[in-house]
């Protein structure tokens, strides 16, 4: 109980922490420095508007005064499936995947993994746009929408595509070396040489052994998700939560804030959903 109260006090401090960076930043001098006075002074601002409401409104354009919690509810959802549909395809695929890298002598194959996987994600995404703008001038195909054009025609594939493949390509790298080292232990060699088929030891040894160190990686693949999560909405232009942080207006303490509470609503709730999964997974490999 204690450990997570003081958890969670250590979110809110650097959730406002971050949030009055940009405003307490000084430069003066040709040196850098913190004004703390500016940042106290919004973050008091900010719980004396909770009980007026002031907080949870911002400004869009010029003048016009919006609620948050009527905005809210459309941006959290399109975050979360997108988040979630791409973290449970990366989860399933990196199972098969990352056994299938530990057992191949082919090493193209992993030098291929390595390099996409410093391939930065923004380059990844204008590299794909501009492969479908191709195709679909030299061919006539429209394989996928580059970009969000309205809610009814929402960018769907290539948002996933990247979205699914960096935290896939780390999955991979991390799993397969514990795949090897699990298919090299003695009850595995054992299993091995009583004849019983290598689809089986797969299937009711190597998944169920290498589950825990993917439960164990699952804050990690989270944090890299929620970062890309911002490069992928601002780039193919998705209504999602960091719409609120990348907007045209000028920047809003408030606004920020209650956005950086959303989206650690959303790493909670999209972490527990993932717990979930790898738990039923579990159930599914522990069948002998």
């Amino acid at each position: 109980m204690y450990r997570n109260l003081v958890t969670f006090s250590i979110l809110i401090l650097t959730v406002f922490f971050l949030a009055s960076l940009p405003l307490s930043i000084v430069v003066s001098g040709g040196s850098l420095h913190i004004n703390w006075a500016v940042a106290f002074e919004h973050i008091s601002m900010f719980f004396k508007g909770v009980l007026s409401g002031k907080t949870f409104t911002y400004v869009e354009g010029e003048d016009r005064i919006q609620s948050f919690f009527a905005d809210i509810p459309s941006h959290f959802v399109t975050s979360f499936l997108y988040l979630l549909i791409a973290s449970l395809i990366a989860i399933s695929f990196s199972l098969v995947l990352s056994i299938w890298v530990s057992l191949t002598q082919k090493e193209w194959i992993k030098d291929i993994i390595g390099l996409l996987s410093v391939i930065p994600d923004f380059i990844m995404i204008i590299f794909l746009q501009i492969f479908v703008v191709y195709i679909y001038e030299e061919y006539g195909i429209a394989l996928s929408r580059v970009a969000t054009r309205s809610s009814t025609e929402p960018a769907i594939l290539l948002p996933l595509m990247v979205m699914v493949l960096i935290p896939l390509i780390y999955l991979i790298r991390s799993l397969s070396e514990r795949s090897f080292d699990i298919m090299t232990e003695d009850y595995i060699l054992s299993a091995k040489s009583k004849g019983i088929k290598k689809l089986h030891i797969i299937i009711h040894h190597v998944i169920r052994n290498i589950l825990p160190f993917l439960k164990a990686d699952l804050h990690k693949v989270l944090a890299i998700m929620m970062s890309n999560l911002f490069i992928v909405e601002y780039l193919f232009n998705i209504n999602g939560l960091s719409a609120f942080i990348f907007n045209s207006y000028s920047y809003q303490f408030n606004l920020t804030v209650n956005t950086l509470f959303s989206l650690t609503i959303v790493y909670m709730l999209l972490y527990f959903c993932l717990i979930i999964f790898i738990k039923f997974l579990e159930r599914v490999f522990a069948n002998d």
